[in-house]
């Protein structure tokens, strides 16, 4: 249940200190303040510009981020000492600590800023409210694939003798094995990959595996690989290789079966500034906030109304557009929470196979 690489900051958990020893599930008066779980990074900061600084310039409540861990989330919960109000983080991870019983109920009824039948049915939840699509989607060298020339889709992309060329591909470390492309290269339609057929994924991901000169496990690694020539075709998230794209790389995106991914917000049980953190989901879900964040980084909005907001450049640029939402498809993330531990042994296996 690993959610981030890094630990609490000591110096950010004494600064919430005051913040301690809330009952458990208990609303908190609020304190001007509201602490979101957040990695930093590129995304934070796109977050502050378009959504932390306008919504602390509305209501004067200040933000302050800080990183945690799974554990250290339950442990709060369980302890009634919560140190978070409000949880970023993807699908997989929050449907965990749902299961944990670590969330609070969303009150989309008392939303004022947001209308909540805006936004797209599958990602609101009771207890989480997704707030970006990414996604993994195939990438590739024009220099090697000119033209209308590439693969289009992946029984494209395992067609080696066709489009020849190395081919890099996630390792199950990475979040998720490639089964669903496996399958789609296989001839299963989009709409009919779920449940999984494991040992038919497998057996397609054998014929490509001599092809692959390295199974990524991080997103730097995904786009190093491809960058640098060391293959010709990829399958790696949309993140990674935009920016390279945007600065003039050699590389373009097929979207056509892309594989959505979301991520979501979620408020804590017992989070001190908890009204603070309702106030706050509403604010970040509204469209022209959601327009705002896709003009710093390629993710997209879940609220439907936001690409009236979004021009044509960026929104080509987004995982949820219609044009790319036509012909791609969500992941399964209950899917992956329930078999994940299953298919890393398979996996393992597989790979020091013949």
């Amino acid at each position: 249940m690993k959610l981030t690489r890094r630990s609490i900051l000591g110096a950010a958990a004494a600064s919430a200190a005051a913040l301690l020893s809330k009952p458990l599930g208990g609303a908190a008066q609020s304190s001007g303040k509201l602490i979101i779980r957040s990695d930093g990074g590129a995304y934070e900061e796109a977050e502050r510009k378009a959504i932390y600084d306008p919504f602390t310039a509305a209501t004067g409540i200040q933000i302050q981020t800080i990183p945690s861990t799974a554990a250290q989330v339950v442990a709060m919960v369980q302890s009634g000492s919560v140190q978070l109000d409000v949880l970023d983080l993807g699908e997989s991870q929050m449907l965990l600590l749902d299961k944990k019983g670590a969330l609070a109920p969303i009150d989309y009824a008392d939303f004022k800023l947001t209308n909540p039948g805006d936004l797209i049915p599958s990602i609101k939840r009771d207890r989480m409210v997704g707030n970006i699509y990414f996604a993994t989607v195939m990438g590739y060298s024009t220099r090697a694939f000119a033209g209308s020339a590439h693969p289009k889709n992946w029984r494209d992309f395992w067609d080696t003798a066709k489009f020849a060329g190395p081919r890099t591909l996630p390792d199950v470390s990475s979040g998720a094995a490639p089964l669903e492309f496996a399958l789609l290269a296989d001839g299963v339609p989009m709409g009919k990959l779920y449940p999984l057929d494991v040992q038919r994924a497998f057996r397609s991901l054998s014929r490509i595996k001599a092809h692959v000169v390295k199974w990524w496990t991080t997103g730097a690694e995904s786009i190093e690989l491809l960058e640098g020539g060391e293959a010709l075709g990829a399958a790696l998230w949309n993140g990674r290789i935009q920016g390279p794209v945007d600065k003039g790389a050699p590389l373009a995106i097929e979207w056509n079966q892309s594989m959505r991914q979301r991520q979501f917000w979620g408020i804590i049980k017992g989070a001190p500034n908890i009204e603070n953190a309702q106030r706050f989901v509403d604010f970040a879900l509204q469209p022209r906030i959601q327009a705002e964040l896709a003009k710093y980084i390629p993710y997209g909005p879940t609220n439907k109304k936001a690409f009236q907001y979004i021009n044509k450049a960026d929104a080509a640029k987004l995982p949820s557009s219609p044009e790319h939402y036509a012909v791609s498809f969500d992941q399964d993330a209950q899917w992956w929470v329930d078999h994940l531990q299953d298919v890393t042994v398979a996996w393992q296996k597989w790979l020091i196979s013949g």
